[in-house]
Formats: structure tokens, sequence, C-alpha cells
């Protein structure tokens, strides 16, 4: 990892954000870390098990499809409301059929396919955009639960 930045955003929000190398062996770096800040910022549990199987999806297909070895950028974004994940590569961009349609989930015993229809299934706010110049954008977002009587915040 290349580097990491904890900081509070202009609107009260918190804000991580890492740059990694497209190798498989960071993407469990970039679950660990998002994991630490999100509890620090006292994000519900199922909240963050949720993000962090999205994020996982996300990182697995930027690092297997972007064909790119530039960093990938990554940020987490909380506040009292949502939790947003964002990951941007520089590669050769997503197929434009997989863009705003929720996909199906592929035969059971299918070992390919499933990571954007896990992580439109798995978050209340889904985009996945081909950027201009090249690259793929994944915001995924999640409205924070209710623990108890209070949100978790």
């Amino acid at each position: 990892m290349r580097r990491k930045r904890a900081v509070k955003g202009a609107t009260g929000d918190h804000v991580l954000r890492l740059c990694v190398p497209p190798d498989p062996e960071h993407v469990p770096t970039v679950r660990r870390e998002i994991e630490r800040f999100t509890r620090k910022h006292r994000v519900a549990g199922a909240d963050v098990e949720t993000l962090l199987l999205a994020v996982g999806e996300a990182m697995a297909n930027a690092v297997e499809h972007s064909e790119s070895t530039h960093d990938i950028e990554v940020q987490c974004r909380v506040d009292d409301r949502k939790i947003i994940a964002t990951i941007i590569d520089s590669g050769r961009g997503v197929d434009r059929s997989k863009i705003d349609r929720i996909l199906p989930l592929p035969e059971l015993m299918s070992e390919r396919g499933r990571g954007i229809p896990i992580m439109q299934r798995c978050t209340d706010m889904f985009s996945i955009r081909r950027l201009p110049g090249g690259g793929t954008g994944v915001v995924l977002g999640l409205l924070r639960r209710l623990e108890g009587n209070h949100v978790a915040s």
C-alpha cells in the first residue's frame, strides 16, 4: 500500500484514502484498513461486513480486469447517515453491457460472473462507470442501519 490518509471532509464526514498496486495481495489490506476505519467511526458490524463483501468484489474486479499497472484508488467516506466506498482503476474500462442494469447471478456451479451481481445486491447505492480517458469507477453505498433506538454513528 503506497498511501493512506484519513481526514475529516469539508461537510463533517470522515474520509479514508488509499492507493494500492493492482495486485491480489493488497485486497485483504484494503479490506482491513476499511474495517478499522469504519469501526473507528462506530459503523454497525452488519454494515461493515456488507461493505467489505462489496469492496472485496470491486477490488478483485479492478485487479483482475483493469489490465493496468497503475495504482487502484480507494476512498471510504462515513457520515451519520451513510457509508460510501469508491474504487477507481486506470485500466481498460468496464464493459458497457454491465452498466445501469441489474445483472443476474450466474448458474450455481459457475466460477465467474458473481462480482457485479453481489455488489448490486448487498448495497443500497451502486454505480459502475467507464471513466473519461480510461478506467472504471465503482461506487458502493450503504445507508447506516439503526441499532437499538439510535443511529450507529
